[in-house]
């Protein structure tokens, strides 16, 4: 055989098929789901039989010069899919808009575009008035609930004094003998009131057994034994009602310095949660987020990367005043991205797709395999404008091959065929408007005419023509067909 006139052939043949191309329509999604066209009901065009009588032959030089591959047909499954458009885009969790949090100067800017950054990496430095404000009330309330602390620990302090002052003089123990056991308490106006009222009681009540012990020598007059009686019992009336009302007026203002003391606390979290509105996200990054690195410049804010990225976009420089919502930064993470596609009207009912499902995903834009994807999103609002659900896939780009606005290809499930005889696309080839393969046979190849199922993963499924076991060209089917042609002419 005359490998430069297959060649030449080949050569000959690809022109024309390329113009047949350009005449005939392509079927859509022709690698998913097969032609929608009645395979058992299209005409077999008038073949010659010599064409599928003849065999083949080539020696082992021209084999390996044509690339001449052969597989033994077996039975499998294959997986039917759905091929959808798409594009590549930033994944929405890992793209981020850096916004002014309020209005603003910008003091510096610390990155620029394509500069690689991590979480909480210092990007830009503001002085804001209004951030300023929020962060002067914060110390203003804590000031306040500093004192309210104090106020309470001073009040605690003399009520717990005064019940154990209460408690030594219900124990009648002596002036001295209290004060010293109460020398590191504190008892205030209160306590010294009581321990005067003690005093008095004390000493009426000595005065009142002298008397009573003068009266029966006759030296005293009754009038005086009585009076001194009550003198007594109106210094330990006084007594009680100044030690009742002195530890019901403590508790009181322990009570009260409480009251305050939450209160200060409720305006505290207040002007915390009104600087955390302002900064928004900024809040979570700032180390101290109640008040600025030193009181005396409140007004400086330093923004922070929220995450790892890159900076896809700086819009503001030094100088320069931004007002509140301002877009300074786009930051993207793209290690992984997401793809955008549509599903049809015609393909809601064949696809059942679930989040965490997997998928493939390719592009002409890469010369990479289709690669492996998970279901972030399946719609359920139908868009009005293309009459189509929203699909979002995840896929890794840690290779950093793709990038956001590619074209692409999303291969979803649509069925299984389970047994089924399947030859790999290159084994097909076309003779005389039929489909065929070439199967080996007598030290050579021969065609036979076939019927073409479904297609999925470069694999046709073969209805009829073929059977499980036998050896089919896989690579090198033209170079065959071109030979076959050429043997034809001779």
């Amino acid at each position: 055989m005359n490998l430069t006139k297959i060649l030449s052939a080949t050569v000959a043949l690809a022109v024309i098929g390329t113009a047949a191309v350009l005449l005939i329509p392509s079927p859509t999604d022709h690698a998913t789901e097969g032609s929608a066209l009645d395979v058992e009901a299209m005409p077999v065009a008038d073949v010659s039989e010599s064409i599928f009588d003849r065999l083949i032959v080539l020696d082992e030089t021209q084999r390996q010069a044509a690339k001449i591959e052969t597989a033994i047909v077996q039975r499998t499954t294959m997986h039917l899919t759905r091929t959808l458009p798409g594009r590549f885009a930033y994944d929405n969790t890992r793209h981020i808009a850096v916004r002014a949090p309020a209005d603003a100067v910008v003091e510096s800017v610390q990155v620029q575009t394509a500069d690689e950054v991590s979480p909480g990496q210092a990007i830009a430095v503001l002085r804001s008035p209004t951030i300023g404000a929020a962060r002067n009330q914060i110390l203003s309330e804590r000031s306040t609930l500093a004192l309210a602390r104090e106020r309470l620990q001073w009040e605690s302090d003399i009520r717990d004094g005064i019940v154990r002052l209460a408690d030594l003089i219900q124990q009648r123990e002596a002036v001295e003998t209290i004060k010293d056991q109460l020398a590191k308490s504190k008892l205030g106006v209160p306590g010294g009131d009581i321990l005067a009222r003690y005093s008095q009681m004390l000493l009426a009540e000595k005065t009142s057994r002298s008397v009573d012990r003068i009266s029966e020598s006759g030296a005293i007059s009754g009038r005086v034994v009585r009076e001194r009686s009550s003198e007594l019992q109106q210094a330990e009336s006084g007594l009680a009602t100044a030690i009742d009302q002195s530890i019901f007026q403590t508790h009181q203002s322990v009570a009260t310095a409480k009251s305050e003391v939450e209160s200060a606390q409720r305006q505290l979290l207040v002007a915390q949660q009104t600087l955390h509105t302002l900064l928004g996200s900024f809040a979570e990054l700032e180390s101290d987020s109640d008040a600025s690195p030193t009181p005396s410049d409140p007004s400086r804010l330093t923004l922070r990367s929220p995450l790892k990225g890159t900076i896809e976009r700086k819009v503001y420089s030094a100088s320069e005043r931004v007002a509140a919502g301002d877009e300074m930064f786009i930051i993207a993470d793209t290690n992984q991205l997401w793809v955008e596609a549509d599903i049809r009207g015609r393909d809601w009912h064949s696809i059942d797709l679930s989040q965490r499902d997997h998928v493939t995903v390719s592009t002409p834009s890469v010369d990479l395999p289709p690669q492996d994807a998970t279901v972030i999103f399946v719609g359920r609002e139908v868009d009005p404008a293309s009459g189509a659900i929203p699909l979002v896939v995840q896929i890794d780009n840690t290779a950093g091959q793709y990038r956001p606005g590619l074209f692409a290809r999303v291969a979803v499930p649509t069925g299984t065929l389970e047994s089924v005889i399947a030859v790999p696309e290159t084994a097909v080839v076309d003779l005389d408007g039929n489909d065929a393969v070439f199967v080996t046979a007598d030290q050579g190849f021969k065609p036979v005419i076939i019927r073409k199922g479904k297609s999925a993963d470069s694999m046709v499924e073969v209805s009829a023509g073929i059977q499980d076991g036998q050896t089919v060209v896989v690579s090198g089917a033209f170079v065959l067909k071109s030979e076959l042609l050429l043997e034809g002419e001779e």
